[in-house]
C-alpha cells in the first residue's frame, strides 16, 4: 500500500491565522468531515479522483482549515476537495485509513469567512504555465503516460498541452498578452512550422478569435477528409500510396491529408480503372469528371437498358423482396419514427434496387455509338449516367436503332428499358402511383391551357386528323372519338361547352365563338396521364411534352411537392431532389456535404418534413412535369456563358 509522508508544520503552506487563537495540528481524516459553512459546494468526481492522484503523487501540499466540533471531531472548512481526496485513497487502501492531515484551526465564528476567502483569492493557472510546466517534465525525461498517471489526468490531455508547448514563442506569447484564444492556440498546432505559424500571426487583425480562420490558412495545401476527391480515394489507399495524414488532437473530426497531389493523382488513376472498365463493357466512350458530370455535347435521346429474361430462381428472389417491402410499408404506415423495422425496409429496398439492376442488360450493336459520364458526388461516391450519345454521333446512332427495330413490332410487349425515366439510375424512378398521380395532375392543367388556346387546339386536332389520314396512327393522347374523361379534382371546371348549341346555329356562328367551342371540346378528351411503364406511357410523356412547351405551361404554379409526396417517394428521389434546395445550394461544400449525410440517416418521414421545408418556394419538379423548351427557345449553356464572358471581356 502506498503511503504519503506524514505531514509537518515546517514544510507545510499554511493560511495566516484569522486570530490569535489559529493553530495547526495533525488530525486523522477519520475525524474530520466537511462544515456546513463551507462555501464550495459542487465537485466533479472526475475533479476529485485526478486531485486523490496528484496527493498520492506529491503529497498533501496545502493543509486543510477546520473548526473544533463539541463530540472532539473537526470540520472542515477549508479544503473539502482535498478532505474527499484523502478519503477516497483511504477507501480505495493506497493510504492510511487513519492516515493524519496537516489541519489549521480557526475558531468557528470565523469558518464561513475563512472558507470564502480561500475559494474566493483563489487565482487559476494559465494555460501556458501549465503547458510549459508539463514541456518541463518531458525534457526530464518522463512520459505523457506517467505524467497522466502522476497528475490524475487524461494521456491525450497531457499530448494536447504538449502540442501547444511545441508553438512558435511569438504564439504563445500572444496567447499571454490575450492576443488570441485557447481555440485559436489549438488551431495554430496544424502546423509544427514556427515560419508558417507566425505568417499567419501577422496576416491576421489582434484580437484573433476566429480558430476557423487560422485552421484555413495554415491548410491551403492540404485537402480535409471530407473533400469529394479525399472520400473517393479513401484514407486507406491514401497512406498505403506513402500519404501523410495530420489528425487535429483538439477536434476529433478535423483530419487533412497533406499531399493533394498524391491525392488527385489516386483520384486520376482510380477513376481511369473505371473509365477502362467501361470501355471494355463495349461502350464507346467513357468520361470522367472529378467535379459534377458535363453532358453539353450530349443529345437528349439515350439509349436504354433492356430487361433480360430472368430465371425463376432470379424472379422468385425478386417476388419474394417485393412481398416483404410491400408487407413492411403497410406495417409502417402508423409506425414511430425510431422503429426499427425503418432500416429493415430501407435494407430490403436497397437490395430490391440493386437485383433489377441486375437484370437489365445493354445492347452490344447501339453501346459503342453511346457513352457512359462517370462524376464523383459530395460523398466520395461515383455517380454513373450511362446510354448517352454525343450530338455528333446521333445520326449514327439512330440508323443503327432503326436497323435493329426494322423486325421488332411497335406495340411489343413492354419492357423495363423503355419505362419512362429508364435512363435514370432505378432508385430515382417514381413509384409507378406516383407518376400516375403526377400525370393525371398535369393533364387537368393541360386541359385548362388548351380550352383557353383555340390556336394550339386547332392545331392538336389536326395532328390527330393527319396522323389517323396517313397512316392509320392513333394519337396517344387525344381521342378524336371525343370520349370525355372527367378527374375527381376537375369536377368543379367549367369547359366552356356547358349550353348545347343546335348545327344551325353552329354554321352561322362567329368563327371566334367556334374555335372556342372547339378548344373546350378538344381540351376534354386529352388524357395524358400514365404509369411510367409502357412504351405508350413513353410516347404520352412526349406528346404531353409537346403540348405543354406550345402552352408555355408552368406546373411550378399550379402544383408544389407537399410533405405527403416526399413519404410516398424513395429517398434517393427527396435526397436528390435536395440538392436543388437554395438553402443547401448556399452552403459551403464541407457544411453540404455534411448536411447531406445528416439527411441521409433520417427516418423517411423526418425526410420528407425537411423536404417540405427546404423546397418550399423552389418551383423543383419532378421530370414528368417538367415543360422541355419550346422550339426556338434561347437557352445559355455553360459552354456559351463563358463564350458570352468572352465577348463582353
Amino acid at each position: 500500500m502506498a503511503s504519503l509522508a506524514e505531514p509537518n508544520e515546517a514544510h507545510m503552506t499554511t493560511h495566516a491565522p484569522a486570530t490569535r487563537d489559529a493553530r495547526t495540528s495533525s488530525i486523522p481524516i477519520t475525524r474530520l468531515s466537511v462544515h456546513e459553512g463551507n462555501v464550495r459546494r459542487t465537485d466533479k468526481r472526475a475533479d476529485i479522483e485526478a486531485l486523490a492522484a496528484s496527493i498520492e503523487t506529491h503529497g498533501l501540499l496545502q493543509n486543510l482549515t477546520v473548526v473544533a466540533r463539541e463530540d472532539g471531531r473537526y470540520a472542515v472548512t477549508a479544503g473539502g476537495r482535498r478532505l474527499a481526496a484523502l478519503k477516497l485513497l483511504a477507501r480505495q487502501g493506497r493510504i492510511a485509513r487513519d492516515y493524519a492531515a496537516a489541519c489549521l484551526i480557526v475558531p468557528n465564528e470565523t469558518a464561513t469567512e475563512t472558507s470564502l476567502a480561500e475559494n474566493i483569492q483563489r487565482v487559476a493557472m494559465n494555460v501556458m504555465d501549465e503547458v510549459e510546466a508539463f514541456e518541463r517534465l518531458t525534457a526530464d525525461g518522463r512520459a505523457a503516460g506517467d505524467i497522466a498517471r502522476r497528475f490524475g489526468t487524461t494521456v491525450r490531455h497531457v499530448e494536447q498541452r504538449l502540442a501547444l508547448a511545441r508553438l512558435s514563442p511569438k504564439i504563445k506569447a500572444a496567447y499571454r498578452r490575450a492576443e488570441l484564444t485557447l481555440d485559436v492556440a489549438r488551431a495554430f498546432c496544424l502546423s509544427d512550422d514556427h515560419g508558417a505559424q507566425e505568417v499567419v500571426l501577422r496576416s491576421m487583425a489582434k484580437p484573433i478569435t476566429h480558430a476557423s480562420s487560422v485552421r484555413s490558412a495554415l491548410t491551403r495545401e492540404r485537402l480535409p477528409a471530407h473533400d469529394r476527391l479525399a472520400r473517393f480515394v479513401g484514407l486507406d489507399a491514401y497512406e498505403q500510396a506513402g500519404g501523410r495524414i495530420s489528425r487535429d488532437l483538439f477536434e476529433d473530426h478535423v483530419v487533412f491529408l497533406d499531399d493533394a497531389d498524391l491525392v488527385r493523382q489516386l483520384a486520376d488513376d482510380k477513376t481511369e480503372a473505371l473509365r477502362d472498365g467501361f470501355i471494355a463493357q463495349g461502350w464507346g466512350w467513357a468520361e470522367v469528371n472529378l467535379g459534377h458530370a458535363s453532358t453539353d455535347r450530349c443529345a437528349g435521346e439515350r439509349l436504354r437498358p433492356t430487361r433480360k429474361t430472368l430465371s425463376a430462381a432470379e424472379q422468385a428472389e425478386i417476388n419474394a423482396l417485393q412481398v416483404q417491402c410491400d408487407a413492411l410499408d403497410k406495417a409502417l404506415s402508423n409506425a414511430a419514427d425510431d422503429d426499427a423495422r425503418w432500416s429493415e425496409r430501407d435494407a430490403l429496398e436497397t437490395r430490391l434496387t440493386h437485383r433489377d439492376e441486375q437484370a437489365m442488360e445493354w445492347n452490344p450493336a447501339l453501346m459503342k455509338h453511346a457513352g457512359v459520364a462517370i462524376a464523383i458526388g459530395p460523398d466520395g461516391t461515383p455517380t454513373i449516367t450511362p446510354g448517352l450519345i454525343r450530338r455528333a454521333d446521333l445520326k449514327t446512332f439512330s440508323k443503327a436503332r432503326r436497323s435493329l427495330e426494322a423486325h421488332v413490332e411497335t406495340d411489343a410487349p413492354a419492357t423495363r428499358d423503355e419505362e419512362i425515366g429508364a435512363d435514370m439510375p432505378a432508385e430515382l424512378r417514381l413509384p409507378k402511383g406516383v407518376t400516375m398521380s403526377l400525370t393525371e395532375a398535369r393533364t387537368i392543367a393541360l386541359r385548362a391551357a388548351l380550352a383557353a388556346n383555340p390556336q394550339v387546339a386547332l392545331a392538336a386536332m389536326v395532328d390527330v386528323l393527319d396522323r389517323r389520314s396517313r397512316c392509320g396512327e392513333r394519337h396517344p393522347a387525344i381521342d378524336i372519338v371525343s370520349t370525355q374523361k372527367r378527374f375527381a379534382a376537375e369536377e368543379d371546371r367549367k369547359t366552356g361547352c356547358d349550353t348545347p348549341m343546335a348545327f344551325s346555329e353552329l354554321t352561322t356562328a362567329p368563327v371566334e365563338d367556334l374555335l372556342s367551342r372547339l378548344a373546350a371540346l378538344v381540351a376534354e378528351t386529352l388524357d395524358v396521364s400514365h404509369a411510367g411503364v409502357t412504351p405508350q406511357d413513353r410516347r404520352l410523356q412526349h406528346d404531353a411534352d409537346m403540348l405543354a412547351a406550345a402552352l408555355e405551361l408552368d406546373m411550378a404554379q399550379l402544383w408544389k411537392p407537399t410533405e405527403d409526396f416526399w413519404r410516398q417517394v424513395p429517398k434517393s428521389v427527396t435526397l436528390s431532389a435536395l440538392r436543388a434546395a437554395p438553402t443547401l445550394a448556399a452552403l459551403s461544400e464541407p457544411d453540404r456535404t455534411a448536411m447531406f449525410i445528416h439527411l441521409g440517416k433520417l427516418k423517411k418521414a423526418e425526410l420528407a418534413a425537411a423536404a417540405a421545408e427546404a423546397l418550399e418556394g423552389a418551383r423543383w419538379l419532378p421530370d414528368v412535369l417538367v415543360t422541355p423548351p419550346g422550339a426556338g427557345a434561347f437557352i445559355v449553356t455553360p459552354d456559351g456563358e463563358a463564350a458570352l464572358g468572352a465577348i463582353a471581356a
